[in-house]
């Protein structure tokens, strides 16, 4: 039996909410309707940014000669064509996500080491060009609602307007900047380590290329250390300090 892609898609909904709702019981939290809502949104823009970001890597190859992604079905906005439960759930949990890596064939290429650079680039360079229209669309449903972001949210009429306001500000901007930051870091697999592989000397780069071997444990280690913070947030919260500043001006 074929089971729709519209029945699966709601089976993965289910799954993401009764995910977050044992995450946020089993950390002992009170669930708050409107925070749980936030959350939910929230995720649903972490899945987009996502599985944008691996299209634009697919579409990339595609433009520069590679049909290993379109043959797969790949080019697709379609969350299920990139489902990762394993990304999903290591979302939810620790807020570190991925979807299925797209396919790649390198020898398909004219200018391996420039091309690679460029498929790489793609992803993290999507995830800023989504990070600035969701600010644009933030600051003009700011001036279209009339709110203030500084209001309080308990004063009457404004409640579904600021949970709109922080959900579009945390997972249409916060969570596509750090999505773009996280992957620039040169640690394998993630895109940093494929563009400095490119441009390290031959011998290097395959001596670099041996740790991809580990890079998912060793990622996991770090970001479990938090010893990324400062790598990701920090840079990630200085270009959102700037995009506030577009936001908030008259």
């Amino acid at each position: 039996m074929v089971v729709s892609d519209n029945k699966k898609l709601i089976n993965i909904i289910i799954l993401i909410l009764a995910l977050y709702l044992a995450n946020a019981f089993l950390s002992m939290k009170k669930i708050d309707p409107g925070e749980t809502a936030v959350q939910i949104i929230i995720i649903a823009f972490g899945i987009l940014a996502i599985v944008v970001h691996e299209v634009s890597h697919g579409y990339m190859a595609y433009m520069l000669g590679d049909n290993t992604a379109r043959d797969a079905g790949r080019l697709s906005l379609n969350p299920l064509k990139h489902f990762d439960p394993i990304g999903v759930l290591a979302m939810i949990m620790v807020h570190i996500g991925w979807a299925k890596p797209v396919p790649v064939d390198y020898t398909a290429f004219k200018k391996p080491r420039r091309d690679i650079i460029l498929v790489a680039l793609a992803g993290p360079l999507s995830n800023f060009i989504l990070a600035v229209i969701f600010t644009v669309v933030v600051k003009y449903f700011i001036v279209f609602a009339g709110v203030n972001i500084f209001s309080n949210v308990e004063e009457t009429g404004i409640w579904f307007a600021m949970i709109c306001i922080k959900s579009l500000i945390i997972g249409g901007i916060h969570i596509n900047l750090i999505l773009m930051c996280f992957n620039l870091l040169p640690l394998p697999p993630l895109d940093g380590s494929k563009i400095l592989m490119c441009v390290l000397p031959e011998k290097y780069a395959r001596k670099f290329s041996e740790l991809e071997a580990y890079g998912l444990f060793i990622i996991l280690a770090l970001v479990y250390f938090k010893a990324l913070n400062p790598f990701v947030f920090g840079p990630a919260e200085y270009i959102y300090k700037h995009m506030q500043t577009f936001i908030l001006s008259r």
